[in-house]
């Protein structure tokens, strides 16, 4: 069934989202991340800045991490990204005892 009408997705419940599989893809604590979401005639840009708490390479993941948050975040609000731009602003230790999975 179609019904008529459109939806849309405030920028800041898509920041939202954002910042949150930002979070859980570089290992890190939520609080640490920020995003700005700019949305041009139908296109969405995303800048994020956020330290990261894993084991491997930073480049190598910044890479895969900046495909992963936008792969996660395009699943969950079903929009499209048509940039996404990663900024690593440092390095943390996260406590795997108090994170819930």
């Amino acid at each position: 069934m179609t019904i008529p009408g459109r939806v849309s997705i405030e920028p800041r419940a898509i920041r939202a989202i954002v910042e949150a599989a930002t979070a859980d893809t570089f290992r890190t604590a939520r609080k640490g991340v920020k995003a700005k979401v700019h949305a041009d005639h139908g296109r969405l840009e995303v800048e994020i800045a956020t330290p990261y708490g894993g084991a491997e390479p930073v480049l190598g993941a910044a890479a895969r991490g900046r495909d992963a948050v936008s792969a996660r975040s395009s699943e969950l609000t079903g929009a499209r990204f048509d940039r996404v731009r990663v900024r690593i602003t440092g390095l943390t230790q996260l406590d795997d005892r108090r994170r819930v999975e």
